[in-house]
Formats: C-alpha cells, structure tokens, sequence
C-alpha cells in the first residue's frame, strides 16, 4: 500500500534542490514543491478494531480545514516479499505547507481522533516529507 502511496512521487522526479542546508533547507524544498505528506501506518492492539479506526479516520480526518489530501486502508498483500504488510492501518494526509501541517497537528478534530484511538494501537511508523 506504501509503494501504491508513494508512486505517485515518482512522476514528480528529483528536480533541483534550493542550495540552503538544514531545517531551513526542509522547509525550502517543501514550499518549491507544493506540499507535505504524513503517512501513519498503525498496528492495533485488537485487529476487531480497523474497520472502526478506518471509519473514524474517514469521517473526521477529512473534514479538517487545512487537508489538500487524504487517504486511509489497509495491506494488499500481491505476493512481493520485500513489501511490509506489518501494520493493521495506513494513513496519509497531504498538506500545502508545513504551516498547515503544523496547525492540523493542533487542530481540535485531530486531537479527538488521535485521544481515541492512540490507546488502541500496540505501535506506529510516522514518515513526514515534502514533495
């Protein structure tokens, strides 16, 4: 599902990169390029669980002001041993900006999802970058 996810970059290509190094450097790239990428991928305590984590994310997610994009689901298993498919729920949230991202992370709607449901996850594997 990650490599389905992230195909997409493919098509942009590797342009120039600003000559600035550093944080700075990060949040360069990110304003040339038009946006940022959150992925989650969360392993559930209670595998019963996903279909609800998924509707949740679905529901709430979206609705936040600053999301350019978003999409939520689980391992598709196509037979490639060097794909992981260790994780219950896949999640990625497109941003404009690292300002919007920074807000989302504040944001009330983002908040609940995250009180609700980071009790029920046995781990996480959090990957921010910019396009």
């Amino acid at each position: 599902m990650v490599l389905c996810l992230l195909s997409p970059l493919a098509l942009v290509g590797c342009g120039g990169t600003p000559s600035v190094v550093g944080p700075e450097r990060d949040t360069a790239m990110v304003a040339m390029a038009g946006g940022l990428q959150h992925v989650v991928l969360v392993s559930l305590n209670d595998s019963a669980d996903i279909a609800a984590m998924k509707a949740a994310s679905d529901r709430l997610l979206p609705t936040i002001p600053m999301v350019k994009g978003y999409v939520c689901g689980t391992p598709v298993d196509i037979g490639r041993a060097n794909v992981s498919k260790d994780y219950d729920l896949g999640i990625v949230v497109q941003f404009a900006s690292i300002d919007d991202y920074k807000a989302y992370l504040e944001h009330p709607v983002h908040l609940q999802l995250v009180t609700e449901w980071r009790p029920k996850w046995r781990r996480s594997y959090i990957v921010d970058f910019g396009l």
